[in-house]
C-alpha cells in the first residue's frame, strides 16, 4: 500500500512539472506555421543558391538549370503539390533576335516574327507549386524569381554576379512560406501558387508566361 502511494505521489509531481504546452497544446495554426520560419533554413538555401558554384544561375544556362534541380528536389522533399499534373517545372522558351544585345521575349506574336528569322532560343523552367483552398477559383500567388545575371569573363575582379538578394533571399522566403502554411494543417480560403520564376532578369519572361495559363 506505502509503495502505491508512494508512486501515485511521484506520478503526480511529474505531471505537475511538465510544461503548459506538453499538458495540453494550446498553439493555434497561425503559430505552428510561424514557428517553422528559421535562419538556419534561410542560410542554407540563400548559401546554395547564392554561392559561386552556381555561377550567378542565368537564366537558360546550366547553372540557372542546376538551380531549378536544386528548388525541385527541395519541393519533393516537402512533399508539396505541383500546380500542374506531376511536375513542379513548367519548361517554356524564350526568343530572340540573332543580335547579341536584342532582348528576349515570350509574347506569342513576337516569337511568330523571330522565327522567321535566324534566332536564338533560351529555354527556361518556372518551379510552381500550390495548396488547393477551399474557393479553388480564387487564387494568391506568393513568388520569386531565381535566376540572376550570371557571370561576366571579361570583369577585372569578382567576375560572378551572385544574387543573394536579388533574388535568393526571396527564393527561401518563398519556402519557408510554404513550409509555414503545411505547418498549420489547415486548408487557406484560396488556393496559393508558390511560384519561383525563370528569366526575370531578361525582361520578366518567366512570370509574362504563367499569367498567360492562368484563368483571368
Amino acid at each position: 500500500m506505502k509503495k502505491r502511494f508512494l508512486l501515485l505521489l511521484t506520478l503526480v509531481a511529474t505531471m505537475a512539472a511538465l510544461p503548459a504546452e506538453a499538458k495540453k497544446d494550446k498553439t493555434t495554426p497561425e503559430q505552428k506555421g510561424l514557428l517553422t520560419i528559421n535562419r538556419p533554413t534561410a542560410e542554407a538555401h540563400v548559401g546554395f543558391l547564392a554561392s559561386d558554384a552556381l555561377k550567378g544561375r542565368e537564366s537558360g544556362t546550366e547553372h540557372g538549370h542546376i538551380a531549378g534541380e536544386y528548388l525541385i528536389a527541395v519541393l519533393k522533399r516537402m512533399n508539396a503539390t505541383p500546380l500542374f499534373d506531376d511536375s513542379f517545372a513548367q519548361p517554356f522558351d524564350a526568343y530572340s533576335y540573332e543580335r547579341r544585345n536584342a532582348g528576349f521575349t515570350v509574347n506569342p506574336e513576337s516569337v511568330e516574327k523571330i522565327k522567321k528569322v535566324p534566332h536564338r532560343i533560351a529555354p527556361m523552367r518556372n518551379i510552381l507549386a500550390k495548396i488547393e483552398g477551399r474557393n479553388p477559383e480564387e487564387i494568391v500567388i506568393v513568388g520569386a524569381h531565381y535566376d540572376h545575371l550570371g557571370f561576366d569573363p571579361m570583369l577585372v575582379g569578382d567576375q560572378i554576379f551572385n544574387g543573394a538578394d536579388d533574388n535568393a533571399s526571396g527564393v527561401q522566403a518563398v519556402l519557408q512560406i510554404l513550409a509555414a502554411f503545411q505547418a498549420t494543417g489547415q486548408q487557406p480560403e484560396r488556393t496559393v501558387i508558390f511560384a519561383l520564376w525563370d528569366g526575370e532578369e531578361r525582361g520578366l519572361l518567366g512570370s509574362t508566361y504563367l499569367s498567360t495559363i492562368l484563368p483571368r
